[in-house]
């Protein structure tokens, strides 16, 4: 099984990661658009355009199944990726972060408030997709859900500055007015960027359950391919693919090797 992957920039490792530990004998392509990056302040028309893109790049690759490791791309073209990749399955980040939060949220005691906060671009903010799908899942009463923009976390992060002072800074102000108000609560990684940055935020959210949506989409898609790959085989072959590879961050060059321009 070949598994085609991309993100805007270098986010989506996080998600590549993931599905490599749940369905290791499986060859990826990963598509990182580091040209455009961030696509969260992109228009809406722009970030369709280039996902089009992306998924056409993949598509020659010869690939049996898309993912869409960035969470505006899934926010935004998941319909318009669907008719371009026609009978090959397209899996996005939305519906599995839900998921998780769901699960997450409804574990917690029924006599405890729980807000649950969404931490994402601002194009996946406005869009609405999270806050949404959750509305409709828990109960709104018990279960409050707040959506927070975080747009120059992303730059930060392409930027490699994953232990700056100055990101822990922007992280505090994204999250201090949740924080104060409620001690404990669900928030959930809505961009595959936000994991290389976890540590911030957990620490900046203390006593609240920090979901990643990298993990719930490795989840997907082995349950909708159980037999993908053989256990115990090598793991499958492995090729990147970057628009711009001088743009791509320090921290991130030691996962890959032998990077291809798009």
């Amino acid at each position: 099984m070949r598994i085609g992957v991309f993100d805007s920039g270098v986010g989506g490792i996080t998600v590549l990661t993931a599905l490599r530990e749940r369905i290791p004998e499986a060859e990826y392509v990963y598509l990182g658009d580091t040209a455009n990056v961030p696509y969260g302040t992109k228009s809406p028309a722009q970030v369709i355009r280039l996902s089009l893109e992306c998924a056409r790049r993949l598509k020659q690759s010869n690939v049996d199944a898309l993912v869409v490791a960035c969470n505006t791309a899934s926010s935004l073209a998941n319909d318009a990726l669907r008719a371009e990749m026609g009978a090959i399955p397209v899996f996005g980040v939305v519906e599995p972060g839900v998921q998780a939060v769901v699960e997450v949220a409804e574990a917690r005691s029924s006599s405890v408030l729980t807000p649950v906060l969404v931490l994402a671009t601002r194009a996946t903010i406005r869009s609405g997709a999270y806050g949404r799908a959750l509305r409709e899942r828990l109960d709104p009463v018990k279960f409050p859900v707040f959506e927070q923009a975080c747009p120059i976390l992303v730059p930060m992060i392409e930027e490699g500055w994953i232990e700056h002072r100055l990101l822990r800074e922007a992280v505090e102000e994204y999250v201090a007015p949740f924080r104060a108000k409620y001690p404990s609560g669900v928030a959930l990684l809505g961009c595959t960027h936000y994991p290389w940055i976890q540590p911030a935020i957990e620490a900046a959210l203390p006593g609240w359950t920090v979901v990643n949506s990298a993990r719930a989409l490795g989840r997907s898609l082995e349950s909708r391919f159980p037999n993908a790959g053989r256990k115990g085989q090598p793991a499958g072959a492995l090729e990147w693919i970057f628009t711009d590879p001088e743009a791509l961050p320090e921290f991130a060059r030691q996962f890959i090797k032998d990077v291809t321009y798009a």
